[in-house]
């Protein structure tokens, strides 16, 4: 294989990875319970959903990074 088939595997193939990520991870927000007024209940329950919107956020920026690594690595072999 030469160098540009190798970039462009690669490129291919975190593409792939993070368009799968995204897919799967970029549903909208979840909204917070009890906007204004709640007890203990309703602050733990904000806390679960605060946690779980981390974790979607992060997913998105994880599969975001690896589509902008993908055009990066097709563009250097674009130069190979």
């Amino acid at each position: 294989m030469t160098c540009v088939q190798i970039a462009g595997l690669a490129s291919a193939i975190l593409g792939a990875i993070g368009t799968i990520i995204l897919f799967f991870a970029s549903f909208s927000l979840q909204p917070l319970e009890g906007a204004v007024w709640g007890g203990p209940a309703v602050d733990a329950e904000n806390e679960r959903i605060r946690a779980k919107n981390a974790s979607r956020a992060r997913r998105q920026r994880i599969g975001l990074a690896l589509l902008c690594g993908s055009f990066f690595i097709q563009a250097v072999g674009v130069f190979l």
